[in-house]
């Protein structure tokens, strides 16, 4: 357990180092970029260099937890169902566990917390959590049925636009955002294994491709729910809301005495969240042990992995809540005096770089190498996500900057997507689909989140209409450029291996038969003699 330990301690460390030597470089090297204004290491300084501990701590102990409780849990759910051959039960036990997941998820209570603080955020966790249940249903049954995930995905996208055409444009925003906010830290790997049991237990020959793509129709549940939600819910209603919890969104530390309460305030706020995102998972999995009855071992190993998962994750949004939320605040406010051309090059570093800080991302991309026995390597998924994210992130920068509509970006992007989907193979657009929800994570909440409300509060005198278009949105666009990422990392592999199929071929076949050895042609007399 401890070269375990030893050994993801050095991958988190390596994942998380890079954003923060990128911070802690802009803070020395530009009074335009401290994270305290006259300081090179006030309250914000502080309370971002104290978080490193434990963002690495936490991401270390959440992989190891992810990897030995929830991956096994929701591997063996998947698997004892499936074996049942109940279509409807599989079903039904699907929509359960997607809408308990979601409802727990927590940087979806993040973002309702900010859209409704004061009014019933939780409608619009319900609605989103209902969405994800729902297409987690339509999952299983595509695998079960053995149905092309393209077909799917053509029709639930061809929904939301057209659903969209009736919605306010203005809550395009908070209904992406809600799409990439609930396939997170919790959910995505228990989705994602529960998946690849029900793809081993069906088997077949498209045994391998069918293991991904559950995370990524899930995905699409909210985009579904919440944009029906967005054609009924007054749009002012949340505007009053919004404005009530605005200042508190955008405020820095402004001394050394408001860092103590500050840390404990989001200790117990991280508790209370995952506390409540783990118990439905912990409460559903020993009810459903009366039927799969692991013991000794198998079950004292899940327990234990439930322990990491749960103090990973806390320690983890501890990190992420006091280290990142103040310094993105204030470099978003910073970002209004500079140059747009540093803000692009700012926001595709930073999209590139906080992928690797994302523990569902290494999730995904260990469950990905392991389904493909190697084919598709970890470094492949993660330098491809990167590269996708560092223009998601780009982006939104112009969108935000020009006034450009969110749509706009999205629709293309996702048509793009649609293109490369027809011409890469099925497991490459399963897991690009799934990349959309692991992708954005707790740092894209705590951090990208703050960074573009401070910005456009700071720009737009505080508007708060200014805030709910402008400053919301990022999640959803981090959510689509993966689509064209792992596809193109697809098309790369079938176009490379064509061409090292046609060069030993080119080996294989000479130009001239000379070295072609003919055989004499014997008569019928000679044959007879042979034979005789």
């Amino acid at each position: 357990m401890g070269k375990e330990f030893v050994s993801k301690l050095k991958e988190s460390a390596l994942s998380i180092s890079p954003i923060l030597i990128l911070l802690l470089v802009l803070n020395f090297a530009s009074p335009q970029f401290r994270m305290d204004q006259g300081s090179y290491a006030g309250p914000t300084f502080t309370t971002f260099c104290i978080s490193a501990v434990p963002l690495i701590v936490g991401m270390t102990l959440f992989n190891m937890g992810a990897e030995k409780a929830m991956g096994r849990i929701g591997e063996a759910v998947g698997t004892s169902l499936t074996k049942k051959k109940s279509l409807i039960l599989l079903a039904v036990i699907a929509l359960l566990l997607g809408t308990l997941i979601t409802v727990a998820e927590p940087d979806l209570t993040v973002l309702s917390q900010r859209l409704l603080p004061s009014g019933p955020n939780w409608l619009i966790v319900a609605v989103a959590a209902l969405g994800v249940g729902a297409m987690l249903a339509v999952a299983v049954v595509r695998v079960i049925l053995q149905k092309s995930i393209k077909i799917w995905l053509v029709i639930a996208y061809g929904l939301v636009f057209a659903l969209g055409c009736m919605a306010d444009p203005d809550f395009f925003p908070i209904v992406f955002d809600s799409g990439g906010a609930t396939t997170s830290a919790i959910s995505s790997p228990f989705i994602l294994a529960f998946g690849i049991g029900v793809s081993s237990v069906r088997g077949g020959k498209n045994a391998e491709d069918d293991s991904f793509g559950y995370a990524g129709l899930c995905s699409l549940g909210p985009l579904i729910s919440v944009m029906l939600l967005g054609i009924f819910l007054d749009k002012n209603y949340i505007l009053e809301n919004l404005g009530a919890e605005l200042s508190g969104m955008t405020t820095n530390i402004d001394s050394f005495a408001q860092i103590g309460p500050f840390y404990a305030d989001q200790t117990l706020s991280a508790l209370l969240d995952i506390t409540l995102s783990i118990t439905p998972i912990v409460v559903f999995f020993f009810i459903y042990n009366f039927f799969l009855r692991l013991k000794g071992k198998d079950l004292l190993s899940i327990v234990v992995g439930l322990l990491y998962t749960f103090f990973g994750l806390w320690i983890f949004l501890i990190g992420a809540n006091t280290g990142f939320i103040p310094v993105a605040t204030a470099l978003g406010k910073n970002f209004v005096t500079l140059s747009p051309a540093l803000f692009l090059c700012f926001g595709f570093l930073v999209g590139c770089l906080i992928i690797f800080a994302e523990p569902a991302v290494h999730v995904l991309a260990d469950q990905v190498t392991e389904a493909t026995s190697g084919t598709i390597r970890k470094s492949q998924v993660l330098l491809f996500l990167a590269v996708g994210t560092g223009f998601s992130v780009l982006f939104n920068v112009l969108r935000v900057l020009y006034g450009i509509p969110i749509i706009y970006f999205i629709a293309t992007i996702y048509v793009i997507g649609f293109v490369l989907a027809f011409l890469v193979p099925d497991i490459y657009v399963a897991i690009a689909f799934d990349s959309t929800g692991v992708a954005t994570g707790t740092l894209s909440s705590c951090f990208l989140l703050p960074l573009f409300i401070g910005f456009t509060s700071a720009t737009s005198g505080g508007s708060i209409e200014a805030v709910l278009t402008d400053g919301f949105g990022i999640i959803g666009m981090i959510s689509t450029m993966p689509v064209i990422a792992i596809e193109s990392l697809g098309l790369y592999g079938k176009v490379k291996t064509k061409m090292a199929y046609a060069k030993a071929l080119k080996k294989v076949k000479e130009e001239d038969d000379s070295q072609v050895i003919h055989l004499p042609v014997l008569s019928r007399g000679e044959e007879t003699c042979l034979n005789s």
